[in-house]
C-alpha cells in the first residue's frame, strides 16, 4: 500500500519509490478509500474482420444471449 497526498491544487502526488508509473490514472472510489489504476498511453491495436457498423448489432445479440444464459442459470440455482 502506498500513501499519496493531494497538493494545494488538488493534484495527487505519488512517491517515486512506490514503483507506480504512468501519466494517466483511473481513480475508483470505495467509501473513504481510493484505488488508482494506471492507464496505458499505448493504444492497443484491434483487428476486426467485419464492418464497424455491424458491431453494435453483434454486441446486442451477444448481450441478449449472455443475459438469457444467466437467467437460465439463476432459475436452476433457485430450484
Amino acid at each position: 500500500m502506498v500513501r499519496v497526498r493531494l497538493d494545494g491544487q488538488r493534484r495527487i502526488r505519488i512517491p517515486k519509490k512506490s514503483g507506480v508509473e504512468g501519466d494517466t490514472f483511473l481513480i475508483l472510489s470505495l467509501g473513504s478509500y481510493h484505488i488508482l489504476f494506471p492507464v496505458s498511453s499505448k493504444k492497443p491495436e484491434l483487428y476486426i474482420d467485419e464492418s464497424i457498423s455491424g458491431l453494435p448489432a453483434q454486441a446486442e445479440v451477444g448481450t441478449a444471449r449472455n443475459v438469457s444464459e444467466r437467467w437460465t442459470r439463476k432459475d436452476h440455482d433457485s430450484n
